[in-house]
């Protein structure tokens, strides 16, 4: 399924460091960047011709561990955005890590740090960025931020209040909602298996699908990336496992289709599927193969959205 939208790319530069997608800047060029272990570098890779082309690099403070953690990224036509795990030594920073928001051209160039987003030793479980003309509008696990890209100090914001959903009935779980579609878990009877609920926030277009969690609602309004469905035997135990050793369920709300992604590793458990950076298209989710020389990327932008206009 979605043949024309999944392709490869090498998980490592020719001669070089490791690196792993964070979004595509064209058609046929992808945007990558170091492991997290190591002083992060930006490259593009070129599909046609199979190279990497360094765009950025961290300061060369950067090079310890988990002294420059990329956290969350997004970008627009013309910049790149992205939170950072900092520690560094410096006067005011007592020795513990905090939260910064960096910027750089999309065309490449110098890395500018924009500003802290937290204190020291305030370090977020996770977070979200996007990009909104001028300004990154940043979440953490409980506020929202807005950032002039330019330069200046974060300024919390309240999002604009959303109809309160219908929730489908008591037995939904996790029921979370984004502009107009929410996600919700059903829960488990003994040995059914678990289901997630999707359906507009008046109720409207419910759908029921073979999956057991969402960490978020659909992305885009459209793609949901939940966790595999099992088969529930009371007490949270799990009668089945994951036989097709994928470790992802993608559903197309446009289409009603869902497809497994993932892979097994050579450890007989399952690689993470990632999500990478927010743009103005739809963003990519990604995945290393089992022998980790390249990752699976699944462009979400390349799936044609005629099914959700008829």
């Amino acid at each position: 399924m979605w043949a024309k939208a999944t392709f490869a790319l090498p998980a490592r530069v020719k001669n070089g460091p490791s690196v792993q997608p964070v979004a595509m800047l064209s058609k046929d060029k992808a945007l990558m960047v170091t492991s997290y272990a190591m002083r992060p570098i930006f490259f593009a890779y070129d599909r046609r011709t199979g190279r990497h082309q360094a765009l950025a690099t961290a300061p060369k403070w950067g090079e310890c561990n988990l002294c420059y953690e990329i956290m969350s990224a997004a970008m627009n036509e013309t910049q790149i955005a992205w939170t950072a795990g900092i520690y560094r030594s410096e006067p005011g920073n007592p020795g513990k890590r905090h939260m910064e928001l960096w910027i750089m051209p999309r065309s490449g160039g110098q890395m500018r740090m924009v500003t802290w987003l937290t204190g020291p030793g305030d370090i977020p479980w996770g977070d979200e960025l996007t990009i909104t003309g001028d300004h990154a509008i940043w979440r953490s696990e409980d506020d929202t931020y807005r950032v002039p890209l330019a330069g200046g100090h974060p300024e919390k914001i309240n999002p604009p209040a959303e109809p309160r959903p219908v929730k489908p009935d008591p037995e939904v779980r996790n029921f979370r909602c984004d502009v107009e579609w929410c996600v919700g878990r059903i829960r488990p009877r003994p040995d059914e298996v678990t289901t997630l609920v999707v359906q507009r926030r008046d109720g409207s277009g419910r759908a029921t699908i073979a999956a057991s969690s969402s960490e978020r609602p659909l992305i885009g309004d459209r793609f949901g990336l939940f966790d595999p469905p099992y088969v529930y035997a009371g007490n949270s135990v799990h009668i089945s496992t994951n036989d097709l050793g994928s470790n992802a369920v993608v559903y197309d709300r446009c289409t009603g289709k869902t497809a497994q992604v993932g892979a097994p590793q050579e450890d007989e458990g399952s690689a993470q599927v990632l999500q990478g950076a927010t743009s103005p298209q739809e963003p990519i989710l990604f995945w290393p193969t089992q022998s980790e020389k390249q990752y699976i990327v699944l462009d979400l932008s390349r799936i044609s959205d005629q099914p959700c206009r008829n």
